[in-house]
């Protein structure tokens, strides 16, 4: 049997797991435009492609994903567009644009014309932006024409844009501060966040359990439990563990410690990863890392400053995977990044914070966290729905009730449970927005 985990190529299909409430968020959520943060080798091109393989089976979009890697100029991205139209010509010829249309490499003209022609034929161009980050430089180059792009993108009709990036993008509040416009980020619903999987996508991915049955693999519990445990249910942690534990015959052998290996490729990624970090975000991983677990008035007592302030970083550091909750403790994300701040404890205590100042820092945070409670609330009532539901069917079988109503009820409270602790960690940092008992 081959090896199925993927560590380097983008996954889309049943190679591809979980995400499933963003992914229907981000297709037919209420806001036109989106924007996902997460870590370097989160997933972030995967969940564009992904999004892009979901819009061709539905019809109703027409997905183009627009590579911005390498770019430095604004007439630079004109022309990455341009590439990326070609790549699919067919699927905008048949919006009624022509060839010479479709070849301008002037982003701006080339949108408007893409997204008008998408509505008159009462479709949305589904806009998948990768690798963002240069954006913040050529915002500093040329701001006139980024604010026209950010009209562009956040006022059409038409269009339906879902853009990724670290947290690095942050720095754009510093850039956009003397625009006389709304700042870039303005517009952009940035409730989602890519982390971790559930534990039952986790459990799935490990498993293979959306391949054919010939092509699932074995694990005994506990070495599932061991590797959700060890990678805090990181995807390409999983795949590279599960990766380097895989045997021929199709099952998955016991963790080793030489499994967990920091590569040099890992050690990359950790090092981009904890540059994106602000000083004071630092101090918060470093003091839960050498304390190896702390719960959070001995980590402010140690770290001093405002108490919500501290829970609404901490938030978002968990939520980015640089840390995690243990029995109500705050630990290390994972063992991997443990492992590499051990190693590298001297290299890493010299990494430089990132450039974003505090200011941006707090408005971001205070962005996300409001649009982040309104989904929140949202889906809260959703599953609430969905388990009335449920219970009713509980109620009409009786005996004969389905294991699978059974495992979706326990499913749903699950994340009840999961979204109410969610919401009253938010009304901790934010006093003014509404607890779980208060909805």
């Amino acid at each position: 049997m081959r090896n199925p985990y993927v560590t380097g190529a983008y996954v889309t299909g049943r190679k591809y797991y979980g995400r499933k409430e963003m992914l229907d968020y981000l297709l037919h959520g209420v806001s036109s435009s989106y924007w996902v943060v997460g870590n370097r080798r989160i997933g972030k091109t995967s969940l564009l492609r992904q999004l892009e393989h979901l819009a061709l089976a539905e019809g109703q979009l027409a997905p183009l994903y627009w590579d911005m890697q390498g770019c430095d100029t604004f007439k630079g991205l004109g022309q990455y567009l341009a590439d990326a139209v070609q790549d699919h010509r067919e699927r905008f010829e048949a919006l009624g644009l022509s060839r010479a249309e479709l070849s301008d490499e002037n982003a701006l003209t080339l949108l408007a014309r893409l997204r008008r022609a998408a509505a008159r034929a009462d479709r949305e161009l589904l806009l998948l932006c990768d690798e963002t980050e240069v954006l913040i430089k050529i915002a500093m180059r040329a701001p006139r024409s980024m604010q026209r792009l950010h009209r562009e993108l956040t006022g059409g009709g038409g269009l339906r844009v879902v853009a990724t990036s670290t947290r690095a993008i942050y720095q754009l509040h510093d850039v956009c501060s003397d625009w006389p416009t709304s700042p870039f980020l303005a517009g952009f619903d940035m409730s989602q966040t890519l982390g971790s999987l559930t534990p039952h996508s986790a459990r799935a991915l490990i498993v293979q359990a959306q391949e054919p049955e010939d092509g699932r693999v074995q694990a005994a519990p506990d070495v599932v439990e061991t590797i959700s445990d060890y990678t805090n249910n990181h995807a390409y942690l999983i795949q590279l563990l599960c990766s380097r534990l895989f045997q021929p015959e199709g099952r998955l052998r016991p963790v080793t410690e030489d499994d967990l290996e920091v590569d040099p490729l890992l050690k990359g990624f950790f090092r981009i990863d904890f540059n994106a970090l602000t000083d004071a975000d630092h101090q918060i991983v470093w003091a839960a890392h050498r304390a190896n677990v702390i719960d959070e008035a001995a980590l402010h007592k140690l770290l001093g400053g405002d108490p919500a302030d501290l829970h609404r970083r901490l938030h978002n550091l968990e939520r980015l995977g640089y840390l995690r909750r243990v029995y109500g403790q705050i630990a290390t994300g994972n063992q991997f990044l443990a492992d590499w701040l051990n190693a590298e404890r001297d290299a890493v205590d010299a990494i430089p914070a990132a450039p974003t100042s505090e200011t941006a820092m707090q408005t971001a945070l205070r962005r996300q966290q409001s649009q982040e409670q309104s989904f929140l609330v949202t889906r809260l009532n959703r599953q609430r729905a969905r388990l009335v539901e449920l219970e009713a069917i509980r109620a009409r079988d009786l005996l004969d009730v389905s294991p699978q109503v059974l495992a979706e009820i326990e499913q749903t409270q699950t994340e009840i449970r999961h979204m109410r602790r969610l919401l009253d960690e938010m009304h901790d940092s934010f006093p003014e927005t509404p607890s779980f008992r208060e909805i």
